[in-house]
């Protein structure tokens, strides 16, 4: 990390310690919520959130989740320009929820990559586009026999 992307090093590990905290008004404060435009696509959907709207999707899952896995790695982070600063990781993510329906406890969560982008207001960065996507099918591929590596091959299953 250079001092250049300091400070997006930092909004981060902020966004990603207050998912784990599950603190809405936290995680609102680093959005830009008066951008219009700002988008947020979470990994099991298909429709981005935007707007306004990001703000109502934060609330609900902190409300619903009984607990919130948020751990990033792989960081690369970039200033695009001076008003605009990239990162790209992976993201490890976990939740807890009580699900109403059926009156337990669900969870969900894996890996994903993430993108977000940042730029500086009100004279602190705020992000204004956030993007979960699947691992590339070669990384899901690599890490499934780096699995089968670390048991050894004598744990591979027998083919009939």
């Amino acid at each position: 990390m250079t001092a250049e992307t300091a400070p997006l090093a930092d909004l981060l590990a902020a966004w990603a310690a207050a998912w784990r905290a599950r603190v809405a008004g936290r995680i609102i404060a680093l959005w830009d919520k008066a951008d219009a435009e700002s988008f947020y696509l979470p990994a099991g959907s298909v429709e981005a959130y935007r707007g306004t709207a990001v703000v109502g999707l934060v609330q609900r899952r902190c409300l619903t989740a009984a607990e919130i896995g948020y751990r990033p790695h792989g960081l690369h982070l970039r200033r695009l320009a001076p008003e605009l600063g990239l990162a790209f990781f992976q993201l490890d993510w976990a939740e807890r929820a009580q699900d109403p329906a059926q009156g337990r406890i669900t969870r969900v969560g894996g890996r994903v990559r993430v993108s977000m982008l940042m730029r500086p207001k009100d004279d602190a960065w705020r992000i204004f586009h956030y993007a979960e996507a699947p691992l590339a099918p070669l990384l899901e591929l690599q890490a499934y026999y780096e699995a089968v590596a670390a048991d050894g091959l004598d744990k591979i299953p027998a083919r009939p």
